[in-house]
């Protein structure tokens, strides 16, 4: 048979797999159990690694990236890949940034959704300690966040993009509303309050 291409691969695992995440994403004890785990960063890594480049990339095979991504860290190990997978921080910020220059609303949509489940656990059992350390990340960089938001001062003003406008509007809930508020550093906290209220002649 042909060789499947890796974006065919993508887009298959998105078909294959739903959008809360991989069902079985937890190791179970035995001598032929998989390490779902080690699966799952290798996973992420290879959807990194093997990306493309981000500025010729079509824009369809973009979104599919960030859906698998999503997918992906919707598990307890891909959550915690945030912070202990070498390097995946770096190149997940840089993906994000290039992704919403774009300004294509099914990217940009796709992209702050993948966000949005790393900022907010998606899985049972997770450790708070892991949720302040990605909230502490995502949150560290205000120009970072701002070009989160100027989506929303778009589509805003022009009545338009409301799924993108959602997920932005997740993102920031996670940040300051109660309870997903009592993981995020008080200096972050009034950052994010203080882009917010930016916001207000809207």
């Amino acid at each position: 048979p042909p060789a499947v291409q890796f974006h065919e691969a993508v887009e298959k695992f998105n078909s294959n797999v739903a959008y809360s995440g991989l069902k079985h994403a937890v190791s179970s004890e035995g001598i032929f159990s998989e390490n779902k785990e080690k699966l799952i960063n290798g996973s992420l890594t290879a959807l990194l690694m093997k990306e493309g480049d981000q500025n010729s990339l079509p824009n369809d095979r973009l979104e599919e990236q960030f859906h698998a991504l999503r997918r992906l860290v919707a598990s307890k190990a891909g959550y915690e890949a945030f912070t202990s997978l070498t390097n995946f921080r770096e190149i997940v910020g840089k993906k994000v940034v290039r992704a919403l220059r774009r300004k294509d609303d099914g990217i940009s949509h796709a992209c702050v959704d993948f966000l949005c489940a790393l900022m907010q656990p998606m899985h049972d059992n997770y450790d708070l300690r892991q949720e302040q350390m990605n909230k502490s990340s995502l949150l560290s960089s205000k120009p970072f966040l701002e070009m989160v938001l100027e989506p929303l001062k778009t589509h805003v003003q022009l009545g338009t993009g409301a799924l993108v406008v959602s997920s932005i509007l997740d993102f920031f809930t996670f940040a300051v509303c109660p309870p997903y508020s009592e993981t995020t550093e008080a200096e972050k906290f009034d950052m994010v309050l203080e882009l917010i209220s930016g916001l207000s002649p809207l």
